[in-house]
């Protein structure tokens, strides 16, 4: 949580390359990640918070063909995706997505993923994030989020991550909230 504010904090210095701030944050990023893997060294299911926005950042890379975004770009999209399947499924509030959209967007990432077919978009993504590590048997599991630094893998209604995807790949936003308490009946919050 602390780090998630220093970033808001800081997000200035680090886009102007201020030395003092990259430092700061390349060994904090170490040092969480190194914290995680210590804690799971035989990858028993912690270590997969660290995969945070990849379920939907690899569909990306794969529906737009490899090197049309960069790998932080797609993450970043599906950062966003993620946080808002979180808030559909009542694990995340509202408030924590927008500042992960306004932080990501003040670092110029992407905060929309792109549409990867016109005709049926959620289930092109669908499709491609059930080849993810992380599926098991058909099923997509999705690092979520509650709040900065905690994070759990889950799997989600193919109908209500079809409606995220619906809403994170729109032109025009659909207001967060409309999306997560229609959700809300959806799963049962």
């Amino acid at each position: 949580m602390e780090f998630f504010a220093w970033l808001e904090e800081h997000m200035h210095a680090l886009r102007a390359c201020e030395g003092a701030a990259l430092a700061h944050a390349v060994q904090r990023s170490c040092q969480i990640k190194a914290d995680v893997v210590a804690r799971d060294e035989c990858e028993t299911g912690l270590r997969a918070i660290l995969n945070f926005g990849h379920t939907f950042g690899h569909a990306i890379e794969a529906g737009m063909g490899y090197g049309r975004w960069l790998h932080g770009e797609a993450v970043a999209a599906g950062m966003c995706m993620a946080a808002h399947l979180s808030c559909a499924l009542g694990l995340a509030g509202c408030s924590l997505v927008r500042r992960l959209e306004a932080l990501l967007a003040r670092a110029g990432l992407p905060t929309r993923g792109p549409v990867l077919d016109e005709r049926d978009n959620a289930g092109r993504y669908l499709a491609l994030m059930r080849l993810d590590k992380k599926s098991e048997g058909g099923a997509i599991r999705f690092i979520t989020i509650e709040r900065p630094g905690r994070a759990a893998l889950r799997t989600a209604p193919d109908a209500l991550v079809r409606e995220v995807i619906d809403h994170c790949c729109a032109a025009e936003a659909v207001p967060v909230a409309s999306v997560a308490e229609h959700s809300a009946v959806l799963v049962g919050v």
